[in-house]
């Protein structure tokens, strides 16, 4: 779908038509599918194809853009004029970004198996049952959601740029039910590129096994806890503080495709004189923060907004703060070189060979967290968050599960949450933000933070 000879013949037609001093044109287009089920039924399966070309233009510092979903000739040229009017009739803005130049060194990156590529309504059909049979075995009531994405993006400009990029990805969540509503279990595997990496029965056995045991809950205080918080969790935890690495003063902030990002200030992460604390220890040496452009798993896009060649780079290192991310414009304001990365772009927390299983048999007494939801921000200054648990609470006693407990709402700042890490585990691909698809995955291991404070008595189940 959108091969890279079709997608160079309609940006090269697009430069060609128009004429000004600097030109950019952008390509979006592919497949974005899902199927939804509840109730032992699909009952949304649905398919979007979409394609568009947006057209930038500059005459001096004058810049106008224009969009079009259609690419026949007359549509084309349509743009072509908008873009051009639009520009004639801008202010002019001494701030623009130069165009990247020419071809860049981007990493090889491998983001579409052809499995994945063609997995369609009858495969994701095929797991709906596996999945719903086992739901039936065990008694409990499943919905899920199975979202697939095969995109095509490209970025081409009159200084030589061609910078062309797919991938495609596939998920599956599960939330199981007691028909009665008094239990609930929730697991998944989000932003997938390999098919394997997606177990789709013991992906079920975990949902329904929780839901099973979540019934009944027990009746405890509200408090600190050492609490383990699973990858789904965590990512949504981790989302609320990704904004922050922004060394900008507003705008342009990175929350993980859905985070809170508190207009990218970075005031947890620079001093009162503005001096960034790089080089100072800030979390727990088991936590490490990176962006892997090129990791094998993740296979994100190896290119930046503007079109220039995205590297790696390490946020934070054993829990020393190493880098914060400066756009161009910030770059060129603090006269430094600007970021190879941005703090969403193939996001990476080191994780080891632990499992849930492991990090349980060495905790005293604490929780398991399943899911987080409604995460508000509280104190922008702190990155204080609220939130509630849900899908699946359980209290650990000597290393053993010892029953489920009611959820909590709790307050905690992701500052002082991975600064108390005692254990971490395997990661797993996951969506740091809401939503299941679209940009955002990272790669996110289950966690275990000393003194999580959970607030107050949720009634969520």
């Amino acid at each position: 779908m959108y091969s890279r000879d079709e997608i160079k013949a309609l940006t090269d037609k697009v430069l060609n038509l128009a004429k000004a001093d600097a030109v950019e044109v952008a390509f979006d287009g592919g497949e974005r599918s899902a199927t939804r089920w509840a109730n032992s039924s699909i009952t949304v399966n649905l398919v979007q194809y979409d394609q568009q070309l947006t057209l930038t233009v500059r005459h001096g510092q004058k810049q106008g853009a224009a969009s079009t979903r259609e690419f026949d000739d007359e549509s084309l040229k349509a743009m072509v004029d908008e873009a051009q009017d639009t520009a004639q009739k801008a202010r002019d803005n001494p701030n623009l970004t130069p165009l990247a130049k020419g071809a860049q060194d981007y990493v090889r990156v491998d983001a579409v198996e052809q499995k994945t590529a063609d997995f369609g309504p009858g495969e994701r059909a095929a797991w709906v049952k596996q999945s719903v049979d086992i739901c039936e075995k065990k008694g409990v009531l499943g919905a899920g959601y199975v979202p697939k994405a095969y995109q095509t993006t490209c970025l081409a400009n009159s200084e030589g740029l061609f910078a062309y990029y797919q991938y495609a990805e596939v998920g599956f969540i599960l939330t199981c039910r007691m028909p009665t509503g008094a239990g609930s279990g929730w697991s998944g595997i989000t932003g997938a590129k390999d098919l394997s990496q997606i177990d789709v029965a013991e992906l079920t056995e975990i949902a329904a096994n929780k839901a099973l045991k979540s019934q009944k809950p027990r009746a405890i205080e509200p408090g600190r806890y050492t609490t383990i918080i699973e990858p789904r969790p965590a990512a949504r935890l981790l989302s609320t503080m990704t904004g922050a690495l922004n060394a900008g003063n507003g705008g342009g902030g990175f929350g993980g495709g859905g985070g809170f990002n508190f207009g990218g200030i970075g005031r947890p992460f620079v001093s009162a004189d503005g001096t960034p604390k790089t080089g100072q220890k800030l979390f727990s040496e088991s936590f490490t923060l990176k962006s892997d452009i090129g990791n094998r798993v993740l296979r994100q896009t190896p290119i930046m907004n503007d079109g220039a060649a995205a590297k790696p780079v390490t946020w934070i290192e054993k829990g020393v703060l190493k880098n914060l991310y400066y756009d161009p414009a910030t770059a060129r304001r603090q006269k430094v070189a600007p970021s190879p990365a941005t703090p969403n772009m193939s996001l990476v927390v080191e994780g080891t060979n632990q499992s849930i299983d492991d990090i349980v048999k060495t905790t005293r007494r604490g929780l398991l967290v399943t899911f987080f939801w409604y995460l508000r921000p509280v104190d922008t200054l702190t990155l204080l968050n609220t939130g509630m648990t849900r899908d699946g609470l359980f209290l650990i006693e000597n290393g053993e599960i010892a029953g489920p407990v009611q959820n909590f709402r709790w307050n905690m700042s992701p500052l002082v949450a991975f600064a108390n890490i005692s254990a971490v585990g395997k990661a797993v691909p996951i969506h740091t933000g809401e939503a299941y698809d679209g940009p955002g995955t990272a790669l996110v291991p289950a966690i275990r933070v000393e003194d999580f404070y959970m607030t107050s008595v949720s009634p969520a189940v």
